[in-house]
């Protein structure tokens, strides 16, 4: 079940294991095809039992969640549960929700620095809300109940593109809706830009862009910045984050360390057909 506060965010409870286990059990429906029509294995598939499937995903992110807080434990690592605000450049404010404070704020003091790892959320369409039944977000799809006849995908990128392999896999008919001139547009390095009503180009970001990227460290000194609030060259990924992570943990501890090399991030997009970068 999720929660409204829960430690690994996007990657361990939205996006990464959860999205990939799903796309593991459409390729199982795709293998019996396969060896039936091109193999000659008298194989054949009479349904998808989708509880089965969704127990086994739940599985997986319950223990690798269970895992990431004993790990935290050992640590030593304090958890406090809530919605924070910065109050100064070594304070925070937390409005906790967890068993530590059911009610009221919690005021922490940090001696050497602050991270900002808050994740990401899926961005709608402006005029398109969301209604979790016929309009859908990422999230939402992945927690649907059942299986749809038909899913009409906007965005052909990484996401959308996992997204419309696993349904078409399980049997529903796909179209997926793409502004740019082509499937997943990033895997080369192509860059798209916006062009407004009033006809003018423009990036559109909601980033923190760190002043020091070689630290990561952002225009106020002792806050840096992982994780899906980087811009670009920066990837989103957890392995990538995971490494910038260790960089603004050894940067304050005084311990030596070496920016990431994102050129040397591997990344790939969970499609049928595959896709792979191009360098």
């Amino acid at each position: 079940m999720r929660t409204a506060v829960q430690i690994g965010d996007t990657c361990l409870h939205r996006g990464c294991i959860p999205s990939k286990a799903m796309p593991h059990a459409a390729e199982l429906v795709d293998g019996i095809a396969e060896a039936r029509e091109r193999w000659g294995v008298k194989a054949t598939l009479d349904s998808v039992d989708w509880p089965a499937p969704v127990a086994t995903r739940d599985d997986i992110v319950t223990r690798d969640d269970r895992g990431v807080e004993a790990h935290l434990a050992h640590a030593g690592v304090r958890v406090v549960r809530g919605s924070a605000r910065l109050t100064g450049r070594r304070t925070v404010q937390v409005e906790a929700s967890g068993p530590e404070r059911p009610s009221g704020a919690s005021g922490l003091v940090a001696r050497r620095g602050i991270v900002l790892a808050t994740g990401s959320r899926p961005r709608m369409l402006p005029g398109l809300v969301p209604d979790g039944r016929r309009v859908v977000t990422s999230d939402d799809a992945l927690f649907a109940p059942g299986l749809p006849a038909s899913v009409l995908v906007l965005g052909g990128g990484a996401i959308g593109v996992e997204y419309a392999s696993f349904h078409r896999s399980t049997g529903a008919e796909v179209t997926v809706v793409e502004a740019a001139d082509r499937l997943v547009p990033l895997e080369d390095g192509v860059r798209a830009r916006v062009r407004t009503a009033r006809g003018d180009t423009r990036t559109v970001e909601g980033f923190v862009v760190p002043r020091d990227r070689a630290r990561l460290e952002t225009a106020v000194p002792g806050i840096h910045v992982v994780g899906d609030l980087l811009p670009p060259p920066s990837l989103g990924l957890a392995h990538a984050s995971f490494a910038e992570g260790l960089l603004v943990a050894e940067t304050p501890a005084g311990l030596p360390s070496a920016p990431v090399d994102y050129a040397t991030v591997p990344r790939v997009t969970y499609s049928s057909p595959q896709t792979l970068p191009w360098g």
